[in-house]
């Protein structure tokens, strides 16, 4: 069974990226102000960031030789002008890779191979990472350019804005089909793979995301607040790519902590904030929360992971807003569900497919497609579907299959009235005797519980029965009131609350923190290399 998305397809541009934000289709005025620094207080128009993303591409084609098609890599934490070099590229018919500024050293060097990466825009603070990187992958010491105003002295490295051209680059005129962005996958098992988005991809999600959220763009006087990273593909087409397109005022956050976030949303009159689930716990539990003015506040949404219905309520009882939940995958471009602003959809739902989106519900072992309220693993096909992995046949094949369904690997179901349901990640199903648990299912429950503040639960190995057990990792909200009680007590609770065979049979343990992804992702496969460890040589292991 087909499932359709209950709104009509929209018209889906038919030029490059670039091309699409310079027809300015929703009229921006140029002195309009849309990115703005909160430390510095710099900020950019939308008329300055046309003219420099064309400096940009001249200066990158008549000082560095830069070739259409060929790749920049911006390695760097937020920066209010991130989309310079980003969009400066793509003006000059180049493609981007966005890099995650806490790799190590191996892994930017995998990223800059894997890509074929020639130029780079980094920080002074990644220099030394960037230098290196560059050095092994072949990458000339003059293509390493850095944020800011003014070269660097000690390293020889010049400031990007110096080599902005007196002239302004002709934009490249590309194929819908050409690619935009290497946005690399979270590598949640092996290397991180570099999923291939195309200017048809990027466009087709941009107008997608528009669609649903039409009523919010209509409003006036908005002011985003944006501390996603824009490496990623959740921060850069909804803090970057939508705030331009429609002339948003943007906050850009250097990077998240809670008492700038909460600040910088009472200075600056916020209204709208895209978050994650750990941020998410902030809002809901913090006692810090009611030190700030938060009124202006009027639509939050959530993604990246799952959001517990409890989470929710509690959000919207501290703020009076209401918490919407999406999903988006990078290699949807990303948005694929997400509820409506102020739509208090089912508990637990992240809304309706987008608009021009089809999906189905397969039973992940036998392919039977499976109709409403039947679980099974979620495909979905529609024009904001990724080319595919580069370099990487072998793993295109395994996620797109030949009928051009693409495999998400989670685990959904859908009601009566389009609303999805995310229930987990296929892989990360834990399986007792048969029994397949949810490990998203008890984590959203224990973190309702008034003594925890986050939690994570794997499967440990119980070698006396040959089944996998599902054991949880718990922050406290106090750490001084850990103990054996407390354990017992966190077991009981959720046993309350689950059937039998979703029991914590291989107990609590209690840790100072929940390694996760720089989107939110809890980074399961290092917890269970730790817990393996652990149970090997309790001495050495280390989370």
């Amino acid at each position: 069974m087909i499932f359709y998305s209950p709104d009509p397809d929209p018209v889906y541009p038919t030029v490059d990226v670039y091309h699409y934000l310079d027809s300015n289709p929703c009229l921006v005025p140029p002195g309009k102000t849309v990115f703005i620094d909160p430390e510095t207080g710099r900020s950019l128009t939308f008329g300055q960031f046309l003219l420099e993303t064309r400096q940009f591409a001249a200066g990158l084609q008549d000082s560095l030789g830069f070739q259409e098609r060929q790749v920049l890599a911006v390695y760097s934490c937020n920066q209010y002008d991130f989309g310079i070099p980003v969009l400066g590229t793509l003006c000059a018919g180049g493609i981007v890779t966005t890099v995650n500024h806490s790799y190590t050293l191996d892994e930017v060097v995998h990223q800059l191979t894997d890509s074929q990466a020639r130029y780079i825009v980094t920080t002074v603070d990644l220099l030394p990472t960037a230098t290196k990187a560059a050095e092994i992958c072949g990458i000339a010491p003059e293509a390493i350019l850095l944020f800011g105003d003014k070269d660097d002295a000690s390293s020889g490295k010049k400031a990007y804005r110096s080599i902005l051209g007196k002239r302004l680059a002709e934009p490249a005129t590309l194929a819908m089909d050409d690619i935009a962005y290497l946005c690399y996958s979270s590598g949640t098992t092996g290397k991180s793979k570099g999923v291939m988005l195309t200017h048809g991809n990027i466009t087709s999600n941009l107008v997608q995301i528009m669609s649903y959220d039409a009523e919010v763009i209509k409003e006036k006087n908005l002011v985003v607040l944006g501390f996603l990273p824009l490496y990623h593909i959740y921060g850069l087409m909804n803090c970057l790519h939508i705030s331009l397109i429609t002339g948003t005022e943007t906050i850009i956050m250097p990077k998240f902590d809670l008492p700038s976030f909460l600040q910088n949303i009472q200075t600056y009159k916020v209204t709208n904030t895209f978050i994650v689930p750990p941020v998410a716990l902030a809002l809901a539990k913090h006692p810090m929360v009611k030190n700030y003015d938060l009124s202006s506040l009027r639509h939050i949404a959530c993604g990246a992971a799952p959001l517990p219905k409890d989470l929710c309520r509690m959000i919207e009882a501290q703020l009076g807003v209401y918490c919407r939940q999406g999903f988006g995958m990078t290699e949807a471009s990303p948005l694929v569900a997400c509820l409506r602003p102020k739509a208090n959809g089912p508990d637990g739902s992240v809304g309706p497919l987008v608009a021009g989106l089809m999906a189905k519900v397969v039973d992940p072992s036998t392919g039977k497609e499976m109709g409403v309220g039947e679980q099974g693993e979620w495909l979905l096909k529609g024009p904001n579907v990724m080319k595919g992995y580069l370099n990487n046949i072998e793993a295109t094949k395994h996620t797109i299959r030949e009928d051009g369904w693409m495999h998400t690997g989670d685990i959904v179901y859908v009601d009566e009235n389009h609303n999805w349901f995310v229930v987990d990640r296929l892989k990360e199903l834990i399986k007792y005797k048969g029994f397949q648990i949810p490990a998203a299912e008890l984590e959203a429950l224990l973190q309702t519980h008034p003594k925890v503040l986050d939690a994570a639960v794997i499967p440990a190995y119980d070698a006396s029965q040959a089944t996998e057990i599902p054991r949880a990792y718990i922050v406290l909200h106090d750490p001084a009131e850990a103990s054996d009680e407390l354990k017992k007590d966190i077991v009981d609770f959720l046993t309350s609350k689950v059937a039998p065979h979703k029991k914590l049979r291989g107990g609590v343990v209690f840790t100072n923190e929940i390694p996760k992804s720089a989107s939110g992702k809890i980074l399961r496969k290092d917890i269970v290399k730790f817990d393996r460890e652990q149970e090997a040589n309790p001495q050495k292991a280390h989370l």
